[in-house]
């Protein structure tokens, strides 16, 4: 057996303090690598040791893989472990950890080589007879040729990164007209998030269900199914639910394609942990998709039904031991689910949201919460945008499910936008719970009205209005430089109500809260956009915290001031209110015609130059921001007037990119 002494995590984020947490356990020293933007991330705080990889992009830093092996050379690290997306399914790496003689916690690279990629994968598997999607390589096709093969495979059809997961490089192409554009942002993402820039085009399934099988081998000959996952629930062609075990699957299906998960792992003689992914259709017919040779995110609900500690096997394994068979149970134990809370806007086309986090705090009694973040962290924009993941377990998949929609209401936040409330509604859906999900379930259902439904909080609107007012008083009578023990607003003489205006940010509801306090300190007079609040008595509290009883029932209130924003937090959930400036500057005011950036991010790819006429809907330029790439398009016909950045700028959110003057008629 040749034991780990000390295990360098080549990996950032949540995973990386997760692989630290059994490695600590364990016994074993950890060495974290880090970039720029990472210089005090909690993986960072969380290792035993630090290597800086000087950057900010991927390719400067987790993907660099001399300097990485430089990394375990300076810090004496004998092992490397990947974590998830990166380097992970990198052939080319595994096989230089093996030639430095270094220990990869993971398979070995001619089975990464194999099932790494997913057009090898697929050859391999339709080789003993496992149904497949028909799908083609689309490397080095001319233009003529690419049209002829996605005709071929038939329309609509999925362009898919060879390399890596994770719904980078992964595009639905509706007709040809679209091909070559979305053949082309696929490659580039596929090449900036793996290094590697091979795609290949798959017939789009509608609808299915996606079950994957967790799969574990050692070099002892064993290799084992350790159950499904279903993980249908997805955006962007990535998961942001995930449960186990899955309500579609009855125990003659789960041994069924449990065997050939085994089976296609067996081929490689796998080593490790990995995940055999499959689409389940309505008639319970399933279709190959890939082999993922790692860890995935969503491990944990799979270490919930178990009872094991994947990170922990993987680490055992990779040390020449046995699998323990004896602790593995027959079936599936209870029911878990994992939602991925990600730094996004959900009712804004599943915008990344990058900044400080000012508040980041949750009850764990419930939930398990794996993250790479804590309060004060900043989110920065040149990775992922998950934040975190969040997990419940319960003997039934009902209460598992209550248990985690409560856990992310009470969930505080606030600095970024996340999707949350997306997925406390989800987690409270009457099809969702009656287990009727597949991957086209946020088609039938709008994230808007989902949101809506997870968060109670828009319910007592007006209860959160006054609790951000008053919080605010105790700020402002906080700062006085005299008196500052009287009540807010007191005078001589009876004097008009103080007042705040607050607005709904992305939207324009108006909250105007008037508020009088009496000479002792209590609340005489509340109203909210003209209407009187009965009965409004303050408890205790102050700038940070709120009792408050509001028409005979009492509530408390955590709020949080940051700029111009009040974060209002209770039981029913969180509403972020932007205070309506009294006075606005005239050189804040944004010229008509302004394509402003939508969040912070690198322009990657200009598509117009000055003069340049435009129609409705054409591109304009592609920005990248937390591994994804977004495109902004024109909002009508006009004539390009400006053009503000370069490719390769760094871009604030707001800030102006392109500039058009709308034009009407046949001017060219």
């Amino acid at each position: 057996m040749k034991e780990i002494r000390k295990l360098l995590v080549a990996n950032r984020g949540e995973i990386a303090c997760r692989i630290m947490r059994t490695a600590s356990e364990m016994g074993i020293p950890t060495v974290a690598l880090y970039s720029d933007p990472d210089t005090n991330a909690l993986h960072v705080r969380c290792a035993n040791e630090a290597f800086h990889l000087p950057g900010s992009s991927p390719a400067e830093t987790y993907l660099n893989m001399d300097r990485i092996l430089e990394a375990c050379q300076i810090t004496g690290a004998d092992a490397i472990h990947p974590g998830y997306g990166f380097l992970s399914e990198n052939a080319q790496f595994a096989k230089k950890v093996e030639e430095a003689n270094i220990t990869f916690v993971g398979p070995t690279a001619s089975s990464i080589e194999t099932m790494g990629s997913k057009l090898s994968a697929k050859e391999l598997v339709e080789s003993f007879g496992v149904p497949t999607l028909k799908s083609a390589n689309l490397t080095d096709l001319t233009s003529d040729r690419l049209s002829q093969v996605a005709d071929e495979i038939g329309y609509p059809l999925l362009i898919k990164a060879s390399s890596g997961g994770g719904g980078r490089g992964m595009r639905i192409v509706e007709n040809n007209s679209q091909l070559q554009s979305q053949v082309d942002a696929a490659k580039r993402e596929a090449l900036s998030a793996f290094g590697d820039a091979t795609v290949f085009a798959e017939r789009y399934l509608e609808n299915p269900r996606h079950i994957e099988i967790q799969v574990f081998g050692d070099s002892h000959g064993n290799i084992v199914s350790l159950f499904e996952r279903e993980c249908s629930i997805q955006r962007r062609h990535q998961k942001i639910v995930e449960e186990a075990p899955s309500s579609a699957i009855t125990p003659e299906l789960r041994h069924q394609i449990g065997e050939v998960a085994v089976n296609a792992a067996k081929s490689v003689n796998y080593l490790g942990a990995g995940t055999v992914e499959f689409l389940l259709s309505g008639s319970n017919e399933f279709f190959f998709l890939e082999m993922n040779t790692r860890l995935q995110v969503e491990h944990p609900v799979t270490e919930l039904i178990t009872g094991l500690d994947l990170v922990r096997l993987q680490i055992e394994v990779a040390q020449g031991e046995k699998l323990p068979l004896d602790q593995i149970p027959s079936e599936p134990q209870g029911h878990a689910i994992e939602v991925r809370l990600y730094a996004e806007d959900s009712l804004n086309e599943w915008m990344p949201s990058a900044g400080d986090l000012d508040l980041f705090e949750i009850n764990t009694d419930n939930v398990r919460l794996d993250t790479g973040y804590q309060t004060g962290d900043t989110v920065p924009i040149s990775y992922d945008s998950m934040l975190a993941k969040v997990i419940s377990y319960s003997s039934t998949r009902a209460e598992s499910a209550k248990k985690l929609a409560r856990a992310l209401r009470e969930f505080s936040i606030a600095g970024v936008t996340t999707n949350r409330d997306l997925l406390a509604g989800i987690l409270t859906e009457e099809e969702f719970l009656e287990g009727k999900t597949d991957t086209g379930y946020l088609q039938r259902h709008l994230p808007q009205d989902l949101s809506l439904q997870g968060n109670d909080a828009h319910r007592y609107i007006d209860s959160y209005a006054i609790a951000a007012a008053l919080c605010l008083q105790f700020e402002e009578r906080r700062r006085a430089k005299v008196l500052r023990g009287l009540p807010s607003g007191w005078r001589n003489l009876a004097s008009a109500p103080q007042h705040y205006e607050f607005l709904i940010p992305g939207s324009e509801e108006l909250f105007e809260i008037t508020y009088l306090m009496s000479r002792d300190g209590g609340i005489e007079r509340v109203t909210t956009n003209g209407n009187v609040i009965a009965d409004v008595k303050y408890i205790s509290g102050n700038e940070g915290f709120l009792d408050l009883s509001i028409g005979g029932v009492r509530s408390r209130f955590a709020v949080l001031h940051k700029a111009s924003k009040v974060h209002v937090q209770s039981v029913h959930g969180t509403i972020t209110f932007e205070i309506k400036e009294r006075f606005i500057e005239p050189g804040s005011l944004i010229a008509p015609g302004s394509m402003i950036a939508p969040m912070p991010g690198t322009v990657s790819k200009i598509m117009v130059e000055l003069d340049q006429i435009v129609e409705v809907g054409e591109i304009l330029l592609t920005m990248e921001a937390m591994k994804m790439e977004h495109t902004i398009t024109a909002p009508a016909r006009g004539k390009v007037v400006e053009v503000d950045i370069s490719e390769g700028s760094q871009v604030s959110s707001g800030q102006v990119l392109v500039v058009l003057e709308e034009i009407d008629g046949e001017e060219t």
